[in-house]
């Protein structure tokens, strides 16, 4: 469900949403909210910043995993045989919740809403006022920074108000630009080596956000580096 005061991202729902079950308890009282409410949304939040870093670290898996595939697979040379990327671990999983968790915290903040006792101090607090300014999803546009890192371009960027970047690189082989990785943090090393009898190349980067899985926005200034073989 949509809603005005709620972020658009993953990680900015993560995000409210710990902040709303951190203080919904001092409030309850007042509120009419009995402890099943309190507890209720103090799962629906555990559960929700579980499943996006599970994701998060399925998706930095799936890249590493991918990146060894097509060292194993496509590599011009023979190398050090790569490193297989261990298999990602959030933890345990928190107590298990009902689907739907913003269409219950939408009528939870109704509910508070139409409380006698609600007040515009405690809306702030739980951040259930609409912020008077929006974010444009088409408007977004990731700003690239690129360094040499243990021989490979490592790529940096703020996440800002989305999920991830969509990256693509054009390794100047004819092929122009093409998807690189769909990240969900706010770095990534290209690991890929330089063809055979190739002692240095220029690789361009550009990208643009991700919010869940779908790109938005604006595509990023192209970035260009120098890679050299270091071996």
């Amino acid at each position: 469900m949509s809603t005005p005061y709620l972020p658009v991202s993953d990680t900015g729902r993560v995000v409210w949403l710990n902040n709303f079950s951190n203080r919904i308890g001092q409030y309850a009282t007042s509120l009419g909210l009995v402890a099943a409410d309190v507890t209720s949304i103090q799962h629906d939040a555990a559960m929700y910043s579980y499943v996006v870093q599970l994701q998060d670290a399925g998706h930095q898996y799936w890249t590493a995993v991918s990146s060894v595939k097509k060292q194993l697979r496509s590599s011009p040379q023979q190398t050090t045989a790569p490193v297989l990327p261990a298999a990602p671990s959030v933890g345990t999983p928190p107590t298990a919740v009902n689907s739907g968790i913003f269409n219950r915290v939408a009528l939870l903040v109704a509910r508070i809403k139409q409380s006698s006792a609600y007040t515009a101090a405690m809306g702030q607090d739980l951040n259930i006022i609409p912020v008077t300014t929006t974010i444009n999803p088409s408007d977004m546009v990731p700003n690239l920074s690129i360094r040499i890192d243990a021989g490979h371009p490592l790529l940096k960027w703020k996440k800002g108000n989305a999920d991830g970047v969509q990256l693509y690189v054009d390794r100047r082989d004819n092929n122009g630009f093409v998807a690189l990785a769909k990240v969900f943090r706010n770095t990534y090393l290209d690991s890929m080596p330089l063809p055979t009898n190739t002692f240095t190349a220029t690789w361009d980067y550009k990208a643009r956000y991700l919010i869940g899985d779908d790109e938005v926005g604006q595509f990023s200034p192209v970035i260009s580096i120098n890679v050299t073989r270091t071996v």
